[in-house]
């Protein structure tokens, strides 16, 4: 008999340090999990012995690599995620992620840490059911000393808003018939996932100017060190995951309504007509809600997800092409660059309380 995916689960929490696993995991529902071990086979060289065939296998080491595909539940558990790809957190009581008075709501800012290339250790699961009816052939692999290495944000005109979380770790092990338990018992519904037709969402460069976006995707990067400099004489294991490079981007496909932004980027000017040497830069400011409000909020406020950056370098991807019976557009790209602001701050607004994700020590 085939054996459906339904029943798996994948779970993540925060590592306390390295070499530890995490105390709690927290549960989220997927539409695709590829987090695995990965064993690093190969052969050796052709030897001179009387056979023209491989002679010599072996195993390079071995890492888990891979990640999820999720349509996040703003109301909680998201936010783990979130506090792990960025790196640090904080939280302001009765507010929305404006600024406004909101009562029982949670701003939850996510920033980079005091120390900038600071990611945090975590600790992911995967529960891959099996055919007995009793679980008894079901199959668990932890991950352990694992980072976050991107976080892509996917941004439809018509769908659901979905997230790709993209994971690299030292270690995994197997854990035959597992028992698991989760910090949240019960897995988060579907009513705070964030929709891309929602009235209120936006995406705006600059703040304030709201663009036609017909699709768009922000993409969190924390670039690791080549897992070839990892590695170290006599372990299978990568000694670390270093970050050495951090960057946001944006690749959007925006309606053509008028020459202004266009204009702007190839000459620096809405009325320019010569190309300028200075590149185009602006913030940006995304904004996303779910289509119901989140209990007892006052004003009713549903929940929330904003992510900014101060200042990014756009570019325009080709030019404008005109062809029959196509509708004009323009794709955009830009590059979060650093200034005297934060690089970049993700607000999550929800009803947890304002210690939900602290990180253990």
């Amino acid at each position: 008999m085939a054996v459906t995916a339904q029943a798996g689960i994948f779970s993540f929490g925060g590592q306390s340090a390295k070499g530890t696993v995490a105390s709690t995991f927290y549960q989220h529902r997927a539409a695709d999990i590829d987090l695995a071990t990965v064993s690093d086979d190969r052969l050796g060289p052709p030897e001179v012995g009387g056979l023209p065939t491989p002679t010599i296998p072996y195993r390079a080491g071995v890492l888990a690599t891979g990640g999820a595909t999720i349509n996040p539940r703003l109301e909680n558990t998201f936010g783990w995620l979130l506090h792990g790809a960025v790196g640090s957190w904080s939280a302001t009581t009765d507010e929305n992620v404006f600024g406004t008075a909101t009562t029982n709501m949670y701003n939850h800012e996510f920033v980079f840490a005091t120390q900038a290339g600071y990611v945090p250790w975590m600790s992911f699961r995967k529960h891959i059911p099996g055919a007995a009816a009793d679980g008894s052939e079901d199959l668990g692999e932890i991950f352990l000393d694992s980072k976050i290495i991107a976080l892509t944000i996917a941004l439809p005109n018509d769908g659901l808003i979905s997230t790709r979380v993209d994971v690299l770790g030292r270690e995994s092990e197997f854990v035959e018939d597992p028992s698991w338990t989760y910090g949240n018992t019960q897995m988060e519904d579907w009513d705070s996932i964030p929709i891309g037709c929602v009235t209120g969402g936006f995406l705006q460069v600059p703040s304030g100017t709201e663009l036609p976006v017909v699709q768009a995707t922000v993409t969190l990067t924390n670039a690791p060190l080549d897992i070839r400099q990892e590695k170290v004489f006599g372990s299978p294991y990568i000694e670390d995951v270093t970050i050495v490079g951090r960057s946001l981007t944006v690749d959007m496909l925006v309606k053509w309504e008028d020459p202004d932004l266009y204009q702007s980027i190839i000459t620096g000017s809405t009325t320019g007509t010569q190309w300028t040497a200075a590149p185009f830069t602006s913030d940006l400011d995304i904004y996303a809600v779910s289509t119901l409000d989140a209990p007892t909020t006052n004003p009713a406020t549903p929940w929330q997800l904003r992510v900014r950056a101060s200042e990014v370098m756009y570019q325009q991807v080709g030019g404008i092409r005109l062809a029959g019976n196509n509708a004009l557009m323009q794709r955009i790209t830009g590059t979060a660059i650093a200034s005297t602001q934060e690089y970049v701050t993700i607000n999550l607004g929800n009803t947890v309380n304002s210690t939900a994700y602290t990180w253990p020590t």
